[in-house]
């Protein structure tokens, strides 16, 4: 889903290399949206490294190659955070997981901790975004949706 009108002219960017050391800055440039020690900022970094690290390993080339960019705003009493990749279109791939898994399972943490989130693709890239609901005071968020968008 694209962002508002508000949402995309307060959008705050930054492009990052496609390297997994990278991870850690992305997640530093979103928390400083949010104040320290709030547990929305801590699921926003984690849902920001859940996010990046599909985008890494979905790319269509090899690791190191290209350019990942960040784009959050905090409006209307919600952070919205969108990750898109400079890949081919690529769709995103389902995996089939084992009992124990290392990895795999970050965009189902997105689907479970967003309130709302989704996929757009197309031939210049892929953006993965999504929202959290910032005026939920008892931490509690809502029936998280999904939208996927071509």
């Amino acid at each position: 889903m694209p962002p508002d009108d508000a949402a995309a002219a307060a959008m705050k960017q930054r492009r990052f290399l496609r390297q997994p050391e990278q991870v850690a800055a992305a997640r530093q440039f979103v928390a400083e949206a949010l104040a320290r020690g709030s547990e929305l900022r801590e699921t926003a970094r984690l849902l920001v490294s859940e996010t990046v690290t599909s985008t890494l390993d979905q790319a269509p080339f090899g690791m190191g190659d290209g350019t990942f960019e960040i784009a959050y705003a905090n409006v209307d009493g919600r952070l919205r955070v969108e990750v898109s990749d400079d890949g081919g279109p690529a769709r995103l791939r389902r995996r089939v997981h084992d009992v124990h898994p290392e990895n795999g399972r970050g965009l189902r943490l997105v689907q479970t901790m967003a309130n709302r989130w989704g996929v757009r693709e197309g031939t210049g890239g892929r953006t993965i975004w999504f929202e959290l609901d910032l005026r939920a005071a008892d931490g509690r968020r809502g029936s998280p949706a999904r939208r996927s968008e071509d």
